[in-house]
């Protein structure tokens, strides 16, 4: 083997650098494409390979630098589709799988260490979850036992577990003063994101797409209220509003899109008149990969930092400056009470009035007939919502297919389906009768988690309508709050329950209603709520709390003296933990118990050892102590002569138990001693 190459037969610290680098890198599985993924692990069996002995060389340059070739281009040409993030991640886990192929140095070892702790950063960027948080402090602790096995490869398994944690505890006060004390800054760069989004409400909904949404169990967001909490009628959360329709599919409008980002351009925000009624909470949302953010409304941001990162667009839209590709905590004002002017009526009906040419005939002539008997807005309006009430329509998650003429099929035929069915024809109708409306999706309802806290999953997704029904402004109408109100007054899953249609549906299955499930599955909940409210929504309107919770007022003086407070606490740690070493002299046990003994010999025979062999100084010392003591003293030296001299590969239960021995030995002798003299 060459001067500084690394041994690659049974050499440990290389095989747990390339298990970790090949865990982190899977535990990637959303972002990495299949010939990745097939590349790590082939890069995990060769390294598996070379520590067994299987193969003696690793392959040569040549073959890697071809890979890496191949590698490049492949990436060149997927990176189009993937987008720039899902791009960069790929092109890392690839380099870190070359780098494994070639690892038989220092520096590439070291090199490796480095990218690990990268990865770690880059998977909280996907999953910032309680589960997810300790998966990667395992793997965090792995890493560590990685580079003191490099290091140290002569210590046993369980003293370098002990070296790590002890260090880790030693961190951690320093870790959380710092995570306490220092600004928590807003990016200072944008995300580069990927052209895929995670599961959620869509910017293009078809009646039946909401339905799916709500067989699903994912969390969606937390609201955490500082006041008095809305009851579940009250609570429609908005997320997007869809305006252009082609007689089945609703979309944000494009017309509207532009329109928002030119205003954002030349930043021309949207101040609506607001009442004093307000609710003042915090949402936690989970990654969904959308900019699209959620709220009661008319919602505002409520500091200062959110009013920089999220804007208020004029058709009541809280939108982020970048998608929510992690978890994302932000604080919201709603008005409920207050009504939704619109700032450009010309506009909205320009945007809301529009209905396709064809299709339809059946509703075009009804509502013809309905709009001659209701000339005045309000109570055609009361008309269709009748309708609703009055026919047997049914509230089901599954219903039949309406492929052509949708609001025939639905409102004359089939009259089953989900809310978006029942939005989307109204929606329609209204529009045929020369009234603005549009349909809004978002989330109704939530579960209590506790007093003041609000959690939302999808299966809460709703839609609903608007509608000008004179100039002061948009009104909200939901007509399956007239077909099945006990979706709005008492949520979902009791609505599919008094139906019977509950029971089809896994998620909703009795098995989760049992008391040892429901309360593991509320201890999760609160533990993630936890995680998610004092960890990563812990923002700068919390730390600002904190601090005027500590100091009371908050002045440069006093923010001085609290810096400098915590600097000389972590002083005083780093103190505690390091004086102590440098003053003291670390000394094994084994030469410890011999020290004592032999001290224990010259005090009682008056025979000092100096500088003598430890056997030459038995010889000496025996004559002048009784048999059983200086059988004592006997086992003490031939143990710390065979753990000094003879034993250098004695592994460490041996060694304890030695020590163990030599103790018991050390305490006999000083009695005997004592019954010597």
């Amino acid at each position: 083997m060459t001067a500084g190459r690394l041994p690659i037969a049974g050499h440990t610290a290389s095989l747990c650098i390339a298990v970790l680098i090949s865990v982190l890198s899977l535990s990637l599985l959303e972002p990495l494409m299949v010939w990745v993924i097939l590349l790590t692990l082939c890069t995990l069996f060769v390294r598996i390979s070379l520590y067994l002995g299987w193969y003696q060389n690793a392959p040569n340059q040549r073959t890697i630098n071809l890979l890496a070739v191949l590698s490049s281009l492949a990436l060149a040409w997927f990176s189009l589709n993937l987008g720039l993030l899902f791009s960069m991640i790929n092109l890392l886990v690839v380099a870190c799988s070359l780098k494994l192929i070639t690892l038989s140095k220092r520096r590439d070892f070291l090199q490796l260490f480095a990218c690990g702790l990268f990865l770690i950063g880059v998977g909280f960027i996907f999953q910032q979850g309680i589960l997810s948080a300790l998966f990667y402090f395992a793997t965090l602790l792995f890493l560590l036992f990685a580079l003191i096995s490099f290091y140290s490869p002569q210590l046993y398994w369980k003293k370098r577990t002990k070296v790590i944690s002890y260090q880790l505890l030693q961190a951690s006060p320093i870790a959380i003063i710092l995570f306490l004390l220092l600004p928590h800054l807003g990016p200072l760069w944008k995300m580069p994101t990927s052209q895929s989004t995670k599961t959620g409400l869509s910017e293009r909904v078809t009646p039946g797409d909401i339905a799916n949404l709500s067989q699903s169990d994912e969390l969606v967001f937390h609201a955490t209220f500082e006041g008095r909490v809305p009851v579940r009628s009250e609570r429609y959360w908005r997320a997007m509003t869809l305006e252009e329709f082609d007689g089945k599919t609703w979309q944000i409008s494009p017309h509207r899109e532009r329109f928002r980002q030119r205003n954002q351009r030349v930043n021309n925000r949207f101040l609506p008149a607001l009442l004093t009624s307000s609710y003042d909470y915090q949402i936690i949302a989970e990654a969904s990969g959308r900019p699209w953010l959620y709220a009661i409304d008319i919602a505002v941001p409520a500091t200062s930092t959110d009013k920089n990162q999220i804007w208020s667009s004029r058709d009541y839209q809280l939108i982020a400056n970048q998608p929510l590709m992690s978890k994302r905590a932000y604080n919201v004002r709603s008005f409920p009470l207050s009504p939704l002017p619109s700032p450009n009526l010309d506009l909205e009906r320009q945007l809301n009035l529009m209905v396709p040419k064809k299709g339809n005939e059946r509703t075009i002539s009804w509502v013809a007939d309905l709009r001659s008997t209701y000339p005045d807005n309000q109570q055609f309006i009361e008309a269709v919502l009748a309708y609703f009430g009055q026919q047997p329509f049914i509230y089901t998650l599954s219903p039949p297919p309406m492929r052509e003429n949708f609001a025939d099929t639905f409102l004359f035929d089939e009259r089953a389906g989900f809310c978006s069915h029942y939005a989307s024809a109204m929606a329609y109708v209204l529009r045929l009768a020369g009234i603005p409306a549009r349909m809004v999706t978002g989330y109704q309802g939530g579960e209590r988690l506790k007093d003041k806290v609000i959690s939302v999953y999808q299966y809460d997704a709703h839609a609903w309508v608007e509608a000008i029904v004179s100039d002061e402004g948009w009104t909200r109408f939901d007509p399956t709050a007239v077909v099945a109100p006990s979706r709005i007054n008492a949520g979902l899953r009791n609505t599919l329950d008094a139906t019977g249609e509950l029971a089809q549906y896994t998620l909703f299955s009795d098995f989760g209603k049992t008391g040892v499930v429901r309360e593991i599955s509320l201890m999760f909940a609160n533990l993630n709520y936890f995680w998610s409210r004092w960890v990563l929504g812990f923002d700068n309107r919390q730390q600002q709390n904190l601090f005027t919770l500590l100091l009371g007022n908050i002045t440069p003086l006093n923010m001085t003296l609290l810096i400098l407070g915590c600097l000389v606490a972590i002083s005083c740690l780093l103190a505690l933990y390091f004086i102590p070493r440098w003053s003291s002299k670390t000394i094994d046990p084994c030469t410890r118990y011999y020290l004592k003994a032999v001290s224990l010999v010259s005090s009682a025979t008056g025979i000092e050892r100096h500088n003598q062999p430890p056997l030459a100084f038995l010889a000496q010392a025996e004559k002048h102590l009784t048999a059983p003591a200086n059988l004592h003293f006997r086992v003490v030296t031939h143990c710390f002569v065979a753990q000094q001299y003879q034993a250098a590969a004695t592994k460490d239960k041996t060694r304890k138990r030695e020590h163990l021995k030599m103790r018991k030995e050390v305490n006999t002798l000083q009695r005997k001693l004592k019954n010597q003299w």
